[in-house]
């Protein structure tokens, strides 16, 4: 049995890593909710331009975004891109303040078969019968939520469409992650300033003046957006495609069980919502394990 590389080895602890990072992030938005939801985004916004500089030195392509940036149709796809960033970061932050972790789990979930559906919808891709079971299970299992909340699961599916949407007009701009990144939080950062200024107005105000480890705390936002990117894209350019397909339901079974820790209600309705979108994401992932099996013996 051929034993992986050191090179694929390094790959694979990177990209567990960064779902790892993913996965605990509403640990760490636990810890900073001395701030409200509100002044937390602000500040993990104006933090991810320095950090974002950091990851675009450390990464490189400082020339591959400039590059970019001159291309028509560029700029104004990382506008709308950083418009869909910043609102699911606004309500995954609200998310975990307002204990629906469990729910916020949920979109990182469904997003994979989500990103199928927008190929279908608007590509006119075609739908291979492992994609419309695994899709057709989702609906359910979403129907399924939604009768156990006794409302629509709203956050979950405002989640996974802002970060499939973010993920499509991505693709539309040929930017490096990192400097992706760095452009998005730098068109986001004067609302985020002016938005930090309104609060400051407000009977509350601000809490990050408020001590030392308030302030470090929050501006530890920014290498929590900014680390996970870097591990992510060192493993990714060294592991299959099929490696990352499992990986990245690291960060929400993380979440889920972070939810649950917290003692939010997991009744036996919602855990079965969960079964079946677990069902529908084997199906969907050993669908794709065998295409990828398929195209490369067809290609060696």
């Amino acid at each position: 049995m051929n034993q992986p590389s050191p090179d694929v080895r390094a790959g694979f602890i990177a990209a567990a890593s960064a779902y790892g990072v993913w996965g605990v992030l509403p640990l760490y938005l636990k810890l900073v909710g001395f701030a409200g939801p509100w002044e937390v985004l602000c500040a993990r916004i104006l933090w991810s331009v320095p950090a974002a500089t950091l990851a675009v030195l450390f990464m490189g392509g400082f020339a591959e975004t400039r590059v970019a940036l001159k291309q028509p149709g560029v700029l104004g796809a990382l506008f709308l891109s950083s418009v869909f960033i910043a609102v699911n970061w606004a309500i995954y932050v609200w998310a975990v303040a307002n204990h629906h972790v469990i729910e916020a789990s949920l979109a990182y979930f469904l997003t994979p078969l989500v990103n199928v559906a927008f190929g279908v919808t608007l590509f006119k891709e075609r739908l291979t019968g492992a994609q419309a079971g695994a899709l057709a299970l989702a609906a359910v299992g979403i129907a399924v939520q939604a009768y156990a909340l006794g409302a629509f699961p709203w956050v979950s599916i405002a989640l996974c469409a802002t970060w499939s949407c973010y993920g499509l007009v991505r693709k539309q701009a040929p930017v490096p992650a990192a400097g992706g990144l760095l452009a998005e939080t730098m068109i986001l950062a004067i609302p985020a300033a002016l938005g930090l200024w309104w609060l400051s107005t407000t009977a509350k105000g601000l809490t990050f003046d408020d001590s030392v480890s308030n302030a470090l705390l929050l501006a530890a936002s920014g290498l929590a957006t900014a680390v996970p990117l870097i591990l992510f894209s060192f493993g990714a350019r060294r592991l299959k495609f099929s490696t990352l397909g499992m990986l990245q339901f690291m960060a929400p079974s993380i979440q889920f069980f972070i939810g649950w820790a917290y003692g939010e209600p997991l009744t036996a309705l919602r855990i079965a919502s969960f079964v079946l979108i677990w069902i529908g994401l084997a199906l969907f992932t050993a669908d794709a394990m065998w295409r990828e099996r398929q195209r490369v013996a067809l290609s060696s």
